[in-house]
């Protein structure tokens, strides 16, 4: 989260760790939201910022920020099927699934903490944490997951976490049924592996409205919620989502 404290009718533009950050007057400025990858090595990146005032006026700012080891675990070797981890498979889905992050609409749609998409006797039960390192059918660790995965049965009642509109749902080879949803400014969720999809792209949703079942469709090893937050298309700690407000 960058803010720029700053009187309205500043232009801003700027950057951080090579993603452009898309900035949203807010009653102190200007803030903007950006994930960083779970991948990106421990270091120094730089992070910059320009603009005109209302008078015309250029400015300029820059610095380097560091971005530290996470120390995220590494998971043992999950089985799959051989099809899940065919590069030929989920290399087109992955550019898909990347592509359906990459608008950023300008209205804000969520407003404080994000709700759990789970009924409550599954809030706190998670079987596996955002950003762990994955290796599938004895492979390298190449992987990372992406999300963070709730308990859960074939028939589970799945809810929207904050207003939005639902951008896209399908049934993939990897993610199997899937519901993604836009929230403004760059910020999306995806709920994954269900076995029912309840809504429909262009539907406006409000949090904790039905809109799916859980399941075990894609790449699993049984029936779970895997649910993930974007911001500026990229994969963010979903916990802390749950945990504070942003911005």
């Amino acid at each position: 989260m960058v803010k720029v404290y700053a009187p309205p009718g500043i232009t801003m533009r700027g950057s951080m760790a090579e993603r452009t950050l898309n900035f949203f007057s807010q009653d102190y400025g200007y803030v903007a939201l950006q994930g960083i990858h779970a991948m990106t090595p421990p270091g120094l990146y730089p992070l910059t910022l320009e603009g005109e005032t209302s008078d015309g006026e250029r400015f300029a700012f820059s610095q380097t920020v560091l971005i530290a080891d996470a120390e995220f675990p590494y998971d043992p070797s999950l089985q799959v099927d051989p099809a899940t981890i065919d590069p030929a498979v989920t290399e087109p889905e992955s550019q898909l699934w990347a592509s359906l992050g990459a608008l950023v609409t300008p209205q804000k749609m969520w407003n404080g903490q994000f709700a759990s998409p789970v009924p409550t006797e599954f809030t706190n039960c998670w079987t596996s944490l955002f950003g762990n390192r994955r290796s599938y059918n004895g492979g390298t660790y190449d992987f990372f997951h992406s999300g963070l995965d709730f308990c859960g049965r074939v028939g589970t009642e799945l809810y929207t976490a904050a207003p939005g509109q639902v951008v896209y749902t399908n049934m993939l080879i990897v993610r199997g049924g899937v519901v993604v949803i836009d929230h403004g400014w760059g910020v999306y969720t995806a709920y994954d592996h269900l076995s029912a999809i309840l809504v429909q792209p262009g539907e406006m949703v409000q949090t904790g409205q039905l809109i799916g079942l859980g399941g075990a469709t894609g790449r699993t090893t049984g029936p779970h919620l895997h649910w993930e937050v974007w911001v500026g298309g990229v994969q963010v700690n979903p916990v802390d989502w749950l945990q504070r407000a942003f911005p």
